[in-house]
This record gives C-alpha cells, structure tokens and sequence, in this order.
C-alpha cells in the first residue's frame, strides 16, 4: 500500500506553486505583459498589465496540473496545454504563440 506517498503529477503542480511566469510577447497593442502566478498546487491566476495602467489586472482564475513537462490550465470550458523546457513555458493561446519565462524573484 502507498497511503503516504504523493503521485507524481502532485509533485510537479506543487513545484509550480508560488512562482511567477511572464510573457511580454502580446496580441494587444495596449498590453505591457501577461503573467501566470501559480497561487498553490492546483490554481493559477493570468494576470495583464497594459500600458497606460499603473496596476496589473487578474483576468482570470483557473485551475491546472502537470504531466511530465505538460501544463494543462482549464477554466470551465476553456483549456490551454503548454510545454515547460529551460524555465520557459510555451502555449498556443488565442491563436498567438505565448512564451512565459520563470521569473527569479516571486512577488506572491
């Protein structure tokens, strides 16, 4: 029996827990950045800042897991997978190519 040992995929979300991804490559004209901030486990938060705004908006929550090197992020209907390789996460999103790079200081 393995009542005490944690799978795998709850390894990998936890290591996600409590950092910060950016993406400054964005399809809005107006948008500085988007951010992933993984608050825990198993929840995500996509954060924008646009230009001529001092704060960041939350644009949604959502939750997410890992499978092998795969982020999966589903918020009701809507589903994205992404490839995580050399700190850097790279997803199809709205039809753009997204590249969300680990930053070294979290701000959570």
């Amino acid at each position: 029996m393995r009542l005490f040992s944690m799978s795998k995929r709850i390894k990998q979300s936890l290591a996600l827990a409590g950092t910060v991804w950016i993406c400054s490559s964005t399809n809005e004209p107006e948008a500085s950045y988007y951010k992933l901030v993984f608050t825990n486990g198993e929840q995500v938060e996509g954060w924008i800042k646009f230009e001529n705004e001092k704060e960041e908006q939350c644009v949604f929550l959502a939750d997410y897991h890992m499978s092998k090197n795969i982020l999966h992020v589903r918020k009701q209907e809507d589903i994205f997978t992404a490839n995580l390789e050399n700190n850097k996460f790279t997803a199809l999103i709205d039809d753009q190519k997204m590249t969300f790079k680990k930053q070294k200081s979290n701000t959570i």
